[in-house]
């Protein structure tokens, strides 16, 4: 959506976006042993057969053909992987940042990794001193945008 924001000018007269947050985005970036990785088995099996490929548009942003990142339609951006992630590569979301980084946008980009934890863990067990901290931190991203 604020890819589409930032191409479109916003969402309308009243309406735009300050900021984002990609919780255990389910990205796919080229990375050694991809093709291993769970999220990379799911894409190729559902994927329409025309859009089943790691650098089709829709699942990995870096791709050639993916809109330029630098057009995101937001001023923030948060991002939070794990570093034990079964699905999404800790990798990919480094990958990810860097593409960010490098892609001219003007925005301030948050980048967290926590450690020691799988693919949304704060989901599967709130009351851990570790999810009440993302927790808080995605409730202090929010206030100040």
């Amino acid at each position: 959506m604020a890819m589409r924001a930032g191409k479109e000018g916003g969402i309308n007269e009243n309406v735009t976006i300050n900021g984002s947050i990609l919780a255990f985005p389910y990205l796919l970036i080229p990375i050694e042993n991809v093709e291993q990785c769970v999220s990379y088995k799911i894409w190729m099996a559902t994927a329409a057969t025309s859009e089943a490929d790691i650098n089709s548009p829709m699942i990995n942003p870096l791709a050639e053909k993916a809109p330029c990142l630098s057009g995101l339609g937001c001023s923030r951006l948060l991002l939070c992987i794990a570093e034990k992630d079964e699905y999404i590569p800790r990798e990919i979301g480094i990958r990810f940042v860097e593409g960010m980084k490098n892609s001219g946008w003007k925005g301030d980009l948050e980048f967290i990794e926590v450690e020691d934890v799988g693919h949304c863990f704060q989901l599967a067990n709130f009351e851990i001193k570790k999810s009440r901290d993302l927790i808080k931190r995605f409730a202090s991203f929010i206030r100040f945008t």
